[in-house]
């Protein structure tokens, strides 16, 4: 017996100091542009996704993550640790063009805080947190390389967004031939095997795919021939794509023998372009070339319905996060102060809306949230507010006189969002309302200006213009109000011409008629 306890204690000693011999732990931050819920094959979506499969399987499936409805809100709130709404980044940011704003300069951004704690700093990919002026560059603010896009869209094989090339290696132009794709998983790879010895690696991998235009490479196209709708198939191809370079990265930490001292996270940006407002389908007309899946949950892109917002996500950490899923509501502003406790950094916590879940993770100790909230501000104002095991959703037009639109659901018996209950609970209605309304809400970037996105923003058309970063391109103020007007019943017309053209046709039709009948009975 004395020998048995003895063993215990050496088994208990040796697991314990395996643990804490690591020394801080790398980061490696995943981040995928417009994948939904039904976009990986683990949730059961259509698209095989075998790499985010094997991910899933080996890690925690995070079955409650919840991102912005949109990319810049998003980073904002990964990046600071704080609610996008409170941060005052409303909504993506266009082209230097349309928008001259970013992520204010005044918050300390995760790479700043590894960056302090003795980390290597590393981005791959997108931005899009603000590219008009160059301290608001990512090598400005905590990275020590930064490689690929700056803005919010680009295409695959041009790189390019509104008619300029948006590629570079830590902020000065890259001319480069290839697939975005692989370009920023190849670039991941390079990072990680040069790793410093000396020091824990943070990396930051945020892939534009599968963001429009969706483009894909020929030979992975014709694998997917059996898909019959050409666009379904381009759309396969480009997230078959995704998931192939996510698994060579995945297997490049795995042979470089720093597997079990990395903590691996995976999410969307948001949920996918499945059915957007017909206003935004006209300003960026490239985003109904889109297929994104959401298994049925309710809203897309851009929503703060279930499909907008809820994301599929993994967080994996060999010996310590593996082999389960997690029902704990897990927020984007959580991350950050979740890995400043995974790594032993210290930070004032009350500087975050985000909170810890580490020790939550690892105990699968599920908490439910308390009034967090989630939006974004594009042609309508979203927002989600969570309490517990309720979610008031929040809705208003902010171009017209409309009234607003409150609806509560019980979000985890009704992850459809089909029964609407504040009629049934009055009491926790109002009560969630006047939280809601209690909310930080900061205009950082102004509303969204259809009109001057459509001249200007981010639409794909090849390159016409020297790259983004030479600055070589007029700064487009706002219109006169007539012609902004002008453009936006245009825009109107446009977007709901299936209603306008045969209501048009009509009144064509009945001028004729009355005009005829008049002339008939005179």
């Amino acid at each position: 017996m004395k020998n048995f306890t003895l063993n215990i204690f050496v088994f208990c000693a040796l697991l314990f100091c395996s643990q804490f011999s690591k020394g801080a732990p790398n980061i490696v931050i995943i981040l995928t542009d417009d994948l939904g819920w039904g976009d990986v094959s683990y949730n059961g979506g259509p698209i095989s996704t075998p790499n985010i499969d094997k991910l899933s399987n080996n890690g925690v499936q995070m079955n409650r993550f919840y991102s912005a409805p949109t990319c810049s809100p998003t980073r904002a709130a990964l990046l600071t640790g704080i609610n996008s709404l409170a941060v005052g980044v409303i909504r993506p940011i266009d082209n230097p063009t349309a928008d001259r704003y970013g992520l204010p300069l005044k918050y300390k951004i995760m790479p700043q805080f590894f960056k302090d704690a003795g980390y290597q700093t590393a981005l791959s990919g997108k931005w899009h947190l603000g590219m008009f002026s160059d301290e608001y560059l990512p090598r400005n603010r905590g990275f020590d390389s930064t490689y690929g896009h700056l803005g919010g869209g680009i295409g695959y094989f041009d790189h390019a967004v509104a008619g300029r090339m948006d590629w570079h290696r830590n902020g000065e132009i890259l001319y480069e031939d290839g697939y975005s794709t692989t370009l920023i998983a190849d670039e991941a790879i390079r990072i990680i095997k040069n790793k410093s010895e000396e020091s824990p690696l943070f990396l930051y991998i945020a892939f534009n795919a599968p963001h429009t235009p969706i483009e894909a490479e020929e030979n992975i196209i014709k694998e997917l021939g059996f898909i019959e709708n050409e666009k379904e198939r381009i759309y396969a191809a480009n997230i078959l794509s995704l998931d192939r370079e996510i698994g060579k990265i995945i297997d490049s930490i795995e042979s470089e023998g720093i597997l079990e001292e990395t903590i691996i996270i995976f999410f969307s940006d948001n949920g996918p372009v499945f059915n957007i407002d017909p206003i935004a389908g006209v300003v960026a007309s490239d985003i109904l070339d889109s297929r994104g899946n959401t298994l049925g949950l309710k809203g897309s892109k851009g929503s703060t319905y279930e499909g907008g917002i809820r994301v599929p996500a993994i967080i994996y950490y060999k010996g310590v996060l593996e082999k389960s899923l997690s029902d704990q509501f897990f927020f984007v502003d959580d991350v950050l102060p979740t890995l400043l406790s995974a790594t032993n950094t210290k930070a004032n916590s009350s500087m975050f809306t985000g909170v810890d879940r580490w020790q939550d993770l690892i105990d699968n100790n599920i908490k439910p949230p308390i009034n967090v909230v989630t939006g974004n501000v594009i042609v309508n104002d979203e927002r989600a507010l969570f309490n517990d095991k309720w979610k008031l959703y929040y809705s208003k037009n902010v171009y017209t006189d409309s009234e607003k639109t409150y609806e509560l659901y019980d979000i985890l018996n009704d992850p459809y969002e089909k029964k609407e209950l504040s009629a049934q609970y009055p009491d926790i209605f109002k009560s969630m309302k006047s939280a809601l309304n209690e909310k930080p809400f900061v205009l950082e970037p102004p509303y969204f200006n259809p009109t001057h996105a459509y001249l200007y923003g981010d639409y794909y058309r090849g390159i016409s213009g020297s790259p983004w970063l030479k600055r070589e391109y007029e700064e487009k103020d706002l219109h006169s109000p007539f012609v902004q007007n002008l453009v936006f019943v245009w825009i109107l017309f446009l977007a709901f011409k299936q209603i306008t053209i045969p209501s048009v046709l009509i009144l064509i039709m009945g001028i004729i008629f009355l005009i005829r009948r008049k002339g008939a009975s005179s």
